[in-house]
């Protein structure tokens, strides 16, 4: 999609009922509260609607994880400031031809990080809805959270099934960015579309008061 002034791509990935997106997670499921036959009757025939109820985790699709997902008292999902999650220039990190499962600090030396939209593009995306997508993925290093940590980003996506080694038990990603205030993106997606100059970072939750994840259209505008 475009304007006169910008383009939009979208990255992140469309959920229905059934969806999986972390193993051992419940998959959304969708109930039909009112259709449109029976929605006639109230409206006297002249109009209808369709009104359904989404069950879902919040750890479905592309979702933010707000720092209490991690920490106990951490900030909720309304307690993100907003200029953390919406139109946050971007700095792309092209980790897809690594051959190193671990993306280590090495890829983020000199840049310009703070208060940025690090978005992390590994092409694993490209595995999901398979059984791949939840084999051994693409994460970052605690070494390069640290450094992450040290230049205070505004936020950090990235398109893997987990920003950690789902084999680490310790979850560093999560332990330290979260620790710093910093939201994490997981399962972005189309991530080959973004250049990383002149681009902003949409990623906004819902303003759930309690909230420790939430899915979210997120999507990328450029400049023209």
């Amino acid at each position: 999609m475009s304007g006169p002034d910008y383009q939009i791509f979208d990255v992140s990935h469309a959920i229905g009922a059934g969806t999986e997106t972390y193993p051992g997670l419940p998959a959304p499921r969708v109930e039909i509260l009112i259709d449109y036959e029976a929605s006639r009757a109230r409206y006297g025939g002249k109009s209808e609607f369709l009104i359904t109820g989404y069950h879902m985790c919040g750890n479905t699709g592309t979702y933010v994880d707000a720092p209490i997902h991690r920490h106990r008292g951490g900030v909720d999902l309304a307690g993100i400031p907003i200029e953390r999650l919406v139109h946050v220039p971007v700095v792309l990190i092209d980790a897809s031809t690594l051959s190193d499962r671990g993306i280590g600090p090495e890829l983020f030396a000199g840049l310009d990080l703070t208060d940025k939209a690090v978005i992390i593009r590994s092409d694993w995306s490209r595995h999901f809805g398979t059984p791949q997508y939840f084999k051994p993925n693409p994460h970052l290093t605690e070494a390069a959270c640290r450094l992450l940590v040290s230049h205070a980003p505004a936020i950090v996506g990235i398109d893997s099934v987990n920003i950690d080694d789902m084999a680490d038990p310790t979850r560093p990603a999560h332990t330290l960015l979260l620790g710093a205030g910093i939201p994490i993106c997981e399962h972005l997606t189309k991530l080959d579309t973004l250049t990383g100059r002149s681009e902003f970072f949409h990623a906004a939750p819902v303003a759930w008061r309690g909230g420790a994840t939430s899915p979210v259209r997120a999507y990328v505008m450029r400049g023209n």
